[in-house]
């Protein structure tokens, strides 16, 4: 799939932590709270955009978050543990390279 969106989302019982990568731009990130309201609005934003998605996703919340945001036609979702990355930016670096 060739993405020119890569996310990523760092979950944690707090808050999503978003960051948003295109080619030759540098990283965006913003902060979601935890809640239904926080998944809406990242859900929003995804939305949006109309190129395919290529996102991964860690933390407490990845599974929940991976279904239901992950579930859209031309997106590729990745559940990464956090111990090979735990922050946004570098779970959208991920996202980018994964095969």
């Amino acid at each position: 799939m060739n993405s020119d969106l890569c996310i990523g989302i760092a979950s944690t019982k707090d808050s999503l932590e978003i960051a948003a990568l295109e080619p030759g731009k540098p990283a965006v990130v913003m902060k979601f709270p935890a809640t239904g309201m926080g998944i809406e609005g990242i859900r929003v934003f995804l939305s949006g955009y109309g190129e395919p998605v290529r996102m991964a996703v860690a933390g407490v919340a990845a599974l929940s978050l991976a279904l239901n945001l992950g579930n859209a036609c031309g997106r590729e979702t990745f559940i990464v543990s956090s111990v090979i990355a735990d922050q946004a930016v570098a779970l959208a670096r991920y996202a980018e390279h994964a095969a």
